[in-house]
């Protein structure tokens, strides 16, 4: 990954830079969240939203059962894998492969789901830290001009999207963890579909490809 550099003009002060712990990150310019930006109706809406969850969660200790804790894994597991990672992202949004109807309006309605039970903070955190952490933390394989990173632990708790830099390089790829060793369980279940033929025009990136984005042709 090339190091940026930033240029002052001459009599202005040169802004502070902090790197960011245990990453290549650099920070040149904060900004605050709170001050400084216009809240609109739907800002506010989302953040009580966020803020109740959150809330409701701590009281997950006092009533925690088994029974419940697996109901949560299993719910998570459902809507999270099949609804979001493999309908919603991989089939939805990047069409990196095609399933018949009648399956392709199942797990949609699947990551429909993903909004329900007191997980839902699992979920959002899980989620979040895809488009976070995978672009401060981690590695990268492949030049995409950006910040994305190959991140393993993020990968092994958002059922692969967590080889966020393989994305970014191949977007269109239904398989996001394309080394044998970077776990991607949202594509065994597209690999799964694919050979029971409920899974059709399943796109990975060619040799090609993966020359173009290497760092070795592009320096």
């Amino acid at each position: 990954m090339r190091n940026l550099v930033f240029t002052v003009s001459e009599g202005k002060k040169e802004p502070a830079c902090e790197k960011i712990f245990m990453s290549d990150v650099v920070v040149t310019r904060k900004r605050s969240i709170f001050r400084g930006g216009v809240w609109r109706s739907l800002d506010v809406k989302m953040g009580v939203w966020f803020l109740t969850v959150h809330l409701l969660a701590l009281f997950a200790p006092f009533t925690f059962t088994w029974g419940a804790f697996w109901t949560a894994f299993f719910c998570h597991v459902l809507f999270s894998m099949l609804g979001i990672t493999v309908s919603f992202h991989r089939n939805l949004a990047h069409r990196s492969f095609k399933l018949s109807k009648w399956l392709e309006y199942t797990f949609a309605y699947l990551g429909v789901q993903a909004v329900q039970g007191v997980r839902l903070v699992w979920s959002y955190h899980v989620t979040f830290l895809v488009n976070s952490a995978c672009h401060i933390w981690g590695n990268q394989s492949w030049n995409t001009r950006d910040l994305s990173k190959n991140n393993w632990w993020v990968a092994m708790v958002t059922f692969g999207e967590g080889w966020h830099n393989n994305h970014h390089a191949f977007e269109f790829s239904a398989r996001f963890g394309l080394e044998w060793w970077q776990f991607d369980s949202g594509w065994c279940i597209i690999r799964f579909l694919e050979a029971l033929g409920l899974a059709t025009n399943v796109k990975l990136p060619t040799e090609t490809h993966k020359l173009k984005k290497s760092f070795a042709s592009t320096n």
